[in-house]
């Protein structure tokens, strides 16, 4: 059998609507890669910014979580 004329090629891999989520998909993914990266180097969730700058509370220091330099 010959896969071109199977239904799931004629109505689904073959469509221009298919095709255009798979190129935005990766024009995202090439845009928000660096961000992505950026966070996962500095260790810090890209998420969770705000969660230190409550008032009162100050920035942890490496001897107060018991690491040793």
């Amino acid at each position: 059998m010959n896969f071109y004329h199977t239904w799931l090629y004629q109505h689904v891999l073959n469509t221009e609507w298919l095709l255009w989520i798979i190129v935005i998909f990766v024009l995202a993914f090439n845009i928000l890669s660096p961000i992505i990266i950026w966070g996962l180097m500095n260790g810090k969730s890209i998420l969770k910014w705000g969660e230190r700058k409550i008032k009162g509370q100050k920035k942890h220091t490496k001897k107060e979580d018991g690491i040793k330099s």
